[in-house]
């Protein structure tokens, strides 16, 4: 009995002051609470793959949703259009109008439809009176500077990484702000040796132009008013080598012609590299001037997102659709609808769909 009672006291002497210890001599264990690094690490690597997973889906539906933005833009655009052509005996914007003695006053066709995609106070901004002058010998007159600096959501695609206020470097050193537009107007084909934005093409817009609806023989739902481009980078490049990223940067050639034009299609890149001087990165920076290099009037000699790059010489250029949506660019046509256009679209079709009395048979239209 002693003993007994020893043994007793010994272990409700313990179990006071060590439960640890009184569940172990009991032979049951404590219950555990924490992952083990091993199972942790395990958890950690399932959500990396979900969301490895889940990624690419939700980056998918963004650019769904910046393209259908995109198509809005371009839709607001060729309404704008139509209803300036009835304010204005039907006639389209033009890209400016001849000057005596000079540079033509070459107030850009999206400064004129502005009114018509509800900003009418922006282009209450603009003094069309004011001659701005060569862009290479005279600066941009200070009324004008504000308008020029502003923003337009509906001439900015929501894709172009690029959209943003750039810096001109005007003749006399200062700089001032630009904005500019991720589209342009029809120019024309290319296909006819006329790349300067001054001179009248097989398109629909250059200076004093008169063209409208009258004047699309091939048929507005057959002809590209509109095409979608992208903004530069706004960086240029003195060297020919290495060669850039062709939706950021043009290709500075020693002249744009036939030549150069016809050699680009038969060889590409390589084939016009030796007529390459450097790169400029202010593709489509100027919305409110529309035959200054950087302006949003284009044609379409190259096919879209074409691996040559657009090629510029003065305010002469070789260019091509370009977006960044994947495999495609965007295109409005004249009676208002919109278009997109894959890569591989013949190149044939491709210039077709930019001359308004080609009396081409096949057109964009017809290969959706």
């Amino acid at each position: 009995m002693p003993t007994v009672h020893a043994h007793h006291f010994v272990c409700r002497h313990i179990g006071q002051n060590n439960p640890t210890t009184l569940a172990a001599i009991s032979g049951k264990r404590t219950k555990r609470s924490a992952f083990t690094l091993v199972e942790l690490l395990v958890v950690i690597a399932i959500i990396g793959v979900l969301v490895g997973l889940l990624l690419p889906a939700v980056q998918a539906a963004r650019e769904a949703a910046r393209s259908m933005q995109c198509s809005n833009n371009l839709k607001q655009i060729g309404l704008s259009l139509h209803n300036y052509a009835s304010t204005y005996r039907e006639q389209f914007p033009n890209n400016g109008y001849s000057w005596t003695g000079g540079y033509p006053s070459d107030f850009s066709p999206l400064a004129k439809i502005l009114p018509y995609i509800e900003q009418g106070s922006l282009q209450e901004l603009i003094d069309f009176d004011i001659y701005m002058g060569h862009p290479a010998l005279a600066d941009l007159p200070e009324g004008l500077r504000e308008a020029a600096a502003t923003r337009v959501p509906t001439y900015e695609c929501p894709s172009d990484v690029n959209a943003d206020l750039h810096g001109l470097t005007m003749p006399s050193g200062a700089e001032t702000q630009i904005a500019g537009a991720s589209y342009a107007m029809n120019h024309g084909s290319g296909t006819n040796n006329v790349y300067h934005p001054v001179y009248e093409s097989d398109g629909l817009c250059w200076i004093d132009a008169k063209v409208g609806f009258r004047d699309i023989l091939d048929g507005t739902s057959n002809t590209i008013v509109f095409a979608e481009t992208v903004i530069g980078q706004g960086i240029d490049i003195a060297t020919a080598t290495p060669a850039m990223d062709v939706r950021g940067y043009r290709a500075k050639v020693t002249a744009v012609d036939q030549t150069l034009a016809d050699a680009a299609d038969a060889g590409g890149l390589d084939a016009i590299q030796a007529n390459i001087t450097g790169w400029n990165g202010d593709r489509n920076h100027y919305w409110l001037r529309g035959s200054v290099p950087n302006g949003p009037v284009m044609n379409g000699r190259l096919t879209p997102n074409s691996s040559v790059p657009d090629m510029t010489y003065g305010s002469s250029k070789i260019s091509a659709a370009r977006s960044n949506h994947i495999g495609l660019a965007k295109v409005c046509l004249a009676d208002g609808s919109v278009r997109n256009v894959t890569d591989s679209i013949d190149r044939e079709v491709w210039h077709a769909s930019w001359t308004r009395m080609g009396r081409e048979v096949e057109t964009v239209s017809s290969n959706d």
